[in-house]
Order: C-alpha cells, then structure tokens, then sequence
C-alpha cells in the first residue's frame, strides 16, 4: 500500500461514526510486521487510529502468521463463514484484485461478507509496475471499472490517488550515493535472465516509473439496506 493511499483511507474512515466503521474486516491484510514494519504508514494512517477509537478489526489473509485473525482462502466456505461470524461493517479490500485471476469470484466473495448498509473500501493499482504476489495479472482498473465489479453496491467516492516516484522513493531511501550504486548494480542485472523471468521484468519494468508517478484507484461503496 502506497503511502498516499494509507492517507486517503485513513481520512475517509475517520469521517465516518464508530457504528458504520466498526467491526472493520481487513482481507488480504498479509502479517503484523508487513503492517507495521515493512510498510508502517499503514498501521499508522489506517489501523493505529481505528484501535484508538476502541474499532475491532480482523485481518484475514491466504497465509497464517503474526497478525494474521483469521488464515484460509476467501473462496473456501468455511474461511467465509468464519468472516461471516465477526459480522463486519466495513470491509477493507487493498491491492488484491490485480493478484488473482478470478476478479468476479472474488469480488463476490466480498459482497457476501457485506451486511446491508455496510460499507467496502477497494483499492487497485491504476499505474503502477508489475510486482508478483504470486502473480500479477497486470488489472490496473480505473475507479469506475473496479466499482463495475459491485453492480449492486452504491458509490460513495471514488478517486485515483498519486503518489511518489520509484526516482523519489531511492532517493529518500538510498540517498543519491546509494542511488548510483542501484542504477551500477542494475546495470549489471541487465543480462541476467538466467535469474528468472519474472524477477529480471520485475525489477526492471520499475524503471518505466523512475519520473512518473504510481498511482492508485480507491473506492468506497455501501450496500443497500
């Protein structure tokens, strides 16, 4: 999740009243480290203030680890029934629809979760670069095509988010001493296809990103009572 995007959400769900936010349900939401390590604007932004407000939040995901409430499939019926039982108001669905391939099934598997007059956030990479978890699909969805997904559900808002550069991001990680030694290492990765496929067209289709901005689409609906 993009730092801009961690924002964006985090301000939608501070504007809307403990009853509609909470039980919150966080699909695909990967481990506590990745939350608050890895990636620590998302605890930040998102899930540290929804604690502060006494929100419950479950964090289901494919894999079992630290953070993880509930592990499994959202396609196995008995991982859904077990969602089902935290009786969520809002669901949070972040970058998990460009990694699987059956887009319909999972957004069903969603809109099953959802109560009547509950709420989902969805949000997709719109320009972004290819980064395998397992797969990458390459959905790079507007806000009106990923809401195209949820026919019955009503939009609410619906927005595509920019954020940093990959140019931006090395050089504030790396600083620009560090960032010359990435470009001289990555010229020497140039023709190691021998390393794989998938890893060689994954570091270097970032490349495409290096002045031009990631972006990100997010939408927020709400099921009809």
């Amino acid at each position: 999740m993009r730092p801009s995007e961690a924002q964006y959400i985090g301000a939608i769900l501070q504007n809307l009243p403990n009853d509609v936010v909470g039980p919150c349900l966080n699909v695909g939401s990967s481990t506590k480290y990745f939350r608050e390590v890895e990636q620590p604007h998302v605890d930040k932004l998102i899930f540290a203030p929804l604690a502060k407000r006494g929100i419950e939040v479950t964090h289901a995901d494919l894999k079992p680890a630290e953070g993880v409430d509930i592990a499994g499939s959202i396609y196995d019926p008995s991982v859904l029934e077990r969602i089902k039982a935290r009786s969520p108001r809002l669901v949070m669905c972040c970058n998990m629809f460009e990694h699987v391939e059956d887009r319909e099934t999972l957004a069903a598997a969603l809109a099953a979760v959802v109560p009547a007059d509950g709420r989902l956030v969805v949000t997709a990479p719109h320009s972004y670069p290819i980064h395998y978890d397992p797969i990458d699909s390459y959905y790079r969805p507007s806000p009106d095509e990923l809401a195209h997904l949820f026919p019955e559900f009503e939009l609410e808002s619906a927005k595509v988010i920019q954020d940093s550069t990959y140019g931006e991001d090395l050089l504030r990680e790396l600083g620009p001493v560090g960032m010359c030694a990435h470009f001289a290492k990555s010229g020497a990765k140039l023709f190691m296809f021998w390393r794989g496929k998938e890893r060689w067209l994954a570091h270097f289709h970032r490349y495409l990103w290096l002045w031009r901005r990631y972006s990100v689409s997010c939408i927020v609906l709400r099921k009809p009572a």
